[in-house]
C-alpha cells in the first residue's frame, strides 16, 4: 500500500517512515524492533546521508544495528559474516557515513551501528557480507550467508530507504512516499500456475531424451528455479542499464496467430528458426545430463535445485555461466525500442515489437496489495505512460499473456489477467 502522510507539501519523510515501520513490523520478532530514538536516529541519518554525495558520486550503503560481538564470525564471506572494527566507536552523523560508505561498498558490506551505554549510537566498523545475498533478487546458483535478525537500512538513491529485519523488507520511503507492502513474485501461486503446463511439458521431453538415467528423478521445482533465476538475472540487467524495457511470455501454441500479419504485434525484428531459439532447452538439457550423471555417481535418487548447488563441479559451473550468458542475452535485446517476446518455454520469438492491442472499453487495472491479489486497488490507465498502456491492452485481450515492464527507474511491474482482470504487482527489489 502507498502511502501519503499529512506532512508539508504532502510528501513523507524519516519520521514517517518510522512510524510506518513500528507498525509494519512481524509480531514473531518484536524483540528485534529497537527503541523509538534509536530507530528515528537510524532513519533520519540514513535519509539524510543518502541526499549527499562524495566527489561527485553517490551516497549508497546498507547500515546493520547489532554488537560485533553477536554478529561477527570468524570465516569470510560468502559462508559467513565478518568485520573489521575501528580502534575506537566513530559518531553515527551523515557525514560520517557518507565518508564510511566509499569503504564500504552497497553490495559487499554493511557499516556496523550499535549503542554505546546511554550515548548516542556509533559506528563499531564494517561488515563484509559478500555479494551472493544479490541472487535472491537478481538470480544466482548460489545464496549468500543469512543476516541476522537486526534492523538493516539500505540506501540506494537520494531519499530512497528500505528497512529490514535481516533479508525480510519491513517498509521503505522513495519520492517522498512511503510502501508497506512488498513481496517476491516469484515466490507466487499465480506465477507458478502461469508456466505450470509448459513445465509438465519440459519435464516429459527431458524424460524422453536417450541420454536419460531411468534411476534419477528430475524434479519440476528445479526447472522452475532455473527459469526463474533466467527472469531475475534477465531483469537484474536491464534495471541495471537504467534503460527499460518490455518482456512478454506468450503460449507456445500462439506463436502464430502473434507473429502473423495484422495480428497483435508488429516485429521489427523477428527470429527465424535456428538453434539460438531453443538455447534455453539445451542447456537444461544439458545440465540435467551432467546432474544424473553426478547423482549415480554419488548414490542420489532425485536431482533438484538443492543438488544444483550443492554438486561441487567443474562442468556444472559453466552450464550455469553459460544460463546467465543467456540471460544478459535476453537483456540486451530489451535495449531495443519495443518488447522482447518469449514462449514460455524461453523460445526467443523476436524483439522491437510493437503491441497493437486495442481494448476501448479497458479504463482501469487492479494494482495488487498482496501476493495472489486478494486485495488490490482500482487505478486509472491515464496514470500511466504508453509502453504500461499498451501491456495493459494485451493482456486485456489476451488473458494468457505475462508481460514485465521494467521502467527507467528501476521499477519491475508483472502485469497479467488476473481472474478476468489486468491487474498489476509491482516486483521486489532492493
Amino acid at each position: 500500500m502507498t502511502h501519503r502522510l499529512h506532512s508539508y507539501l504532502g510528501y513523507s519523510y524519516p519520521g514517517q517512515l518510522t512510524e510506518l515501520v513500528k507498525r509494519a513490523w512481524p509480531a514473531d520478532l518484536l524483540t528485534y524492533l529497537p527503541n523509538d530514538w534509536q530507530l528515528r536516529l537510524l532513519l533520519d541519518v540514513a535519509y539524510h546521508a543518502s541526499l549527499l554525495r562524495e566527489e561527485q558520486r553517490p551516497v549508497t550503503f546498507r547500515i546493520l544495528l547489532g554488537h560485533p560481538d553477536d554478529i561477527v564470525k570468524a570465516d569470510q564471506p560468502p559462508t559467513a559474516l565478518s568485520g573489521i572494527s575501528f580502534d575506537r566507536p566513530r559518531p553515527f552523523n551523515e557525514q560520517e557515513v557518507r565518508r564510511i560508505s566509499m569503504a564500504a561498498d552497497f553490495f559487499r558490506s554493511l557499516v556496523g551501528v550499535t549503542p554505546y551505554g546511554d550515548e548516542k549510537l556509533k559506528i563499531w566498523g564494517i561488515l563484509l557480507s559478500g555479494t551472493r545475498w544479490v541472487n535472491s533478487v537478481d538470480g544466482g546458483r548460489f545464496t549468500g550467508y543469512p543476516l541476522p535478525t537486526r534492523v538493516v537500512i539500505h540506501a540506494l538513491g537520494p531519499g530512497r530507504i528500505t528497512v529490514f529485519v535481516g533479508h525480510r523488507r519491513i517498509a521503505a520511503l522513495s519520492g517522498g512516499q512511503l510502501e508497506a507492502y512488498a513481496f517476491d513474485l516469484f515466490q507466487s501461486n499465480w506465477l507458478r500456475d502461469s508456466f505450470a503446463g509448459v513445465r509438465k511439458e519440459m519435464e516429459h521431453w527431458l524424460a524422453s531424451q536417450e541420454d536419460n538415467h531411468p534411476s534419477v528423478r528430475v524434479e519440476v521445482d528445479f526447472i522452475r528455479a532455473v527459469s526463474q533465476n533466467i527472469s531475475r538475472r534477465t531483469l537484474s540487467v536491464v534495471r541495471n542499464a537504467k534503460h527499460g524495457g518490455t518482456l512478454v511470455f506468450i503460449e507456445p501454441e500462439d506463436e502464430a496467430e502473434f507473429t502473423a500479419l495484422g495480428g497483435s504485434m508488429r516485429f521489427k525484428y523477428l527470429l527465424a528458426k535456428s538453434p539460438l531459439r531453443t538455447r534455453y532447452r539445451n542447456l537444461l538439457r544439458s545440465a540435467v545430463l551432467r546432474l544424473t550423471q553426478l547423482a549415480v555417481a554419488n548414490h542420489v535418487q532425485n536431482i533438484g535445485w538443492n543438488e544444483y548447488q550443492s554438486f561441487a563441479d567443474r562442468h556444472l559451473g559453466e552450464l550455469d555461466e553459460a544460463f546467465f550468458e543467456f540471460a544478459h542475452f535476453l537483456g540486451d535485446l530489451m535495449a531495443v525500442d519495443g518488447a522482447l517476446v518469449l514462449t514460455k518455454q524461453y523460445e526467443i520469438v523476436g524483439f522491437g515489437a510493437e503491441l497493437l492491442s486495442e481494448a476501448p472499453c479497458l479504463s482501469s487495472v487492479r494494482r495488487a496489495m498482496d501476493l495472489e491479489a486478494t486485495i488490490w486497488a482500482n487505478e486509472s490507465l491515464d496514470d500511466v505512460g504508453t509502453r504500461h498502456r499498451a501491456v495493459y491492452r494485451l493482456c486485456d485481450q489476451h488473458p494468457k499473456c505475462l508481460a514485465i515492464v521494467i521502467s527507467q527507474d528501476g521499477s519491475v511491474r508483472f502485469v497479467k489477467n488476473h481472474n478476468g482482470t489486468v491487474t498489476y504487482w509491482n516486483q521486489l527489489s532492493w
